[in-house]
């Protein structure tokens, strides 16, 4: 089944999710959030409730905020997991990095999308971006994802990923929440393979 189009079916073990064009089925009962992710550490899940929910989390990257800043904009159609887009190509994906930028993916034939759109920037320290991504933008949802830089030491950033999503929905939005905190870590870890390679 294809979410967006489709009410989702809360019942079923195993739903089928996806998020900026990603589709991956997760079980609930028993998915990790990732192979590198202990029991120790801290959930990127803040809160979840039915209306809505909050992820944080960090990652550090040896890199200077400049390069994280450039590859999260400018070079984001190098990174972005293809499996994760709508129409299966990473070069599809743009990032325009001004208030009213369109984090867009282009492909042929006139198919296009509009993921997010940026609301704030702040060159090599924030993005702002406001938008519901993958099947939470068929729900009409409101969210606000925040992409913050933070220099630590010379060649050494922390990225803090944040987004809070909330609204109307038939659909208890809290099953969302663990899923998406998924898809959006293992984009970001992408993001910094891509970085530290180059």
């Amino acid at each position: 089944m294809v979410l967006g189009s489709e009410p989702m079916n809360l019942r079923n073990t195993t739903k089928t999710l996806a998020l900026a064009g990603v589709f991956i089925a997760l079980t609930f009962s028993d998915q990790a959030v990732s192979a590198n992710t202990t029991a120790a550490e801290a959930s990127p899940v803040l809160d979840a409730a039915p209306n809505g929910f909050s992820i944080q989390f960090e990652q550090t990257i040896q890199a200077t905020p400049k390069q994280v800043y450039q590859a999260l904009t400018q070079d984001i159609g190098q990174w972005w997991l293809a499996a994760h887009t709508w129409y299966g190509s990473s070069a599809n994906m743009t990032l325009a990095a001004k208030a009213g930028g369109c984090f867009c993916e282009i492909a042929a034939e006139g198919r296009e999308t509009e993921h997010m759109r940026v609301v704030k920037v702040e060159p090599n320290q924030l993005i702002r971006l406001s938008g519901g991504l993958g099947p939470l933008q068929g729900e009409g949802l409101s969210g606000v994802m925040d992409w913050q830089i933070q220099s630590t030491s010379e060649d050494l950033v922390t990225l803090r990923v944040s987004y809070r999503v909330g609204g109307y929905s038939p659909n208890d939005l809290s099953a969302w929440a663990a899923p998406v905190a998924t898809v959006l870590q293992q984009q970001m870890r992408a993001m910094q393979t891509f970085v530290e390679a180059n």
